[in-house]
């Protein structure tokens, strides 16, 4: 990959967070959420806390049961202790499962789900470089094909005897179940001959991607997952997240002022919806949908490919130049960058996987949906 790794102390994070924020707050994993899912949703949140606590923003403890459209001028949200509060915009901002409070936009493919499997374990001798993280093991170490949809291994090295394994289905409709990735998993380090002396920890993930764009006419805002920030073709979303926050946040505060320049009040005459509005078009303005059509485009096609076709695609992904495929990742690349992306995509790949690209734009809807977000710019 080129560049330099590191590994963040998850427990140790969160506590010097809350540390430094001063505040007596403890969250836990609910019902069915995963671990990766509660990690990562609490690291944005802490450091969203820290933030906005220096800052002067109150919290309530309680959760949202509802919110409502009382009038133009705002909404009301109905908490579970029976405490109702009136704002003039609010934003879900609380992962995927906060969607429920947003309307998307419909016609839109099913949703499919990035799922994984990760253990650190001690074992007697790792058989990778243990100087060097490996992003992406798409091995057929069955021999014979997999049953169901193709997953890869990471492996990050702590030592030449403490590993953390994580098999990694990039994405499936249905999914793949977190069970058959451990079977997997175990299956694959029986073929390397890796025994594991110690299970350190056990990790699952567990990321909806190719969820449609909520519907940005609507008053009620959303942000991270819940706003479909998630990159539907590799499951990324937390730098995005973190980076678009204070541009999001100031294009809030600009919508609700009278006239630019103005302090941010309580002014009457400003529709809510108006100022969501101005809002979701800054989150979601064209280039972006452009972008986004793009990426599910990649996305529906890696949802068919089997084994061979995902190691021909990755092989031919990492010829492309490096500020190409590592923009692609970061999905920092403009919409006309990705064009050529593609041009470059198509000029190196194998005649197979050029006919498949052919036969996914002429095809499939997302290729469809691809030509109509270009050629109404």
């Amino acid at each position: 990959m080129g560049r330099a790794y590191g590994r963040v102390s998850r427990h140790k994070l969160r506590e010097e967070l809350l540390r430094r924020c001063h505040l007596h707050i403890f969250v836990t994993p609910r019902g069915k959420e995963s671990l990766h899912e509660y990690y990562v949703s609490t690291l944005t949140y802490m450091i969203g806390i820290c933030r906005c606590a220096s800052a002067g923003v109150k919290y309530l403890e309680s959760k949202v049961e509802r919110i409502v459209e009382e009038t133009d001028k705002g909404s009301v949200v109905s908490c579970t202790n029976g405490m109702l509060i009136s704002c003039r915009l609010v934003t879900a901002a609380s992962g995927a499962a906060s969607g429920r409070f947003l309307n998307y936009e419909r016609g839109g493919p099913e949703i499919c789900v990035q799922t994984a499997y990760g253990i650190e374990v001690n074992v007697e001798l790792c058989p990778y470089d243990s100087q060097a993280m490996v992003f992406m093991d798409y091995r057929d170490y069955l021999g014979g094909g997999e049953d169901g949809p193709p997953s890869f291994l990471y492996v990050m090295p702590m030592s030449s005897t403490q590993v953390f394994f994580e098999e990694t289905c990039l994405a499936a409709r249905p999914l793949l179940s977190f069970q058959k990735l451990k079977e997997r998993l175990h299956a694959r380090l029986r073929k390397m001959n890796v025994k594991i002396t110690e299970l350190l920890e056990e990790e699952w993930s567990y990321i909806p991607v190719g969820v449609a764009i909520p519907d940005t006419t609507q008053q009620h805002l959303g942000f991270g997952a819940a706003a479909s920030m998630v990159h539907p073709a590799t499951g990324y979303s937390v730098v995005r997240s973190l980076s678009e926050a204070p541009s999001y946040a100031a294009a809030i505060a600009s919508a609700l002022r009278a006239k630019p320049g103005n302090q941010l009040v309580r002014v009457p005459d400003i529709s809510a919806k108006a100022a969501a509005l101005q809002a979701w078009n800054a989150l979601w303005p064209k280039e972006r949908k452009r972008q986004r059509a793009f990426f599910m485009f990649g996305l529906e096609l890696i949802l068919q490919l089997d084994v061979h076709g995902i190691r021909m695609f990755f092989s031919t992904f990492f010829q492309l130049p490096e500020w190409l495929w590592k923009g692609f990742l970061a999905a920092n690349l403009s919409s006309a960058e990705l064009l050529w992306f593609a041009l470059m995509t198509f000029m190196v790949a194998p005649n197979d996987l050029r006919y498949r690209l052919v036969r996914h734009l002429m095809m499939d809807s997302s290729g469809s949906n691809l030509i109509r977000m270009y050629t109404s710019l």
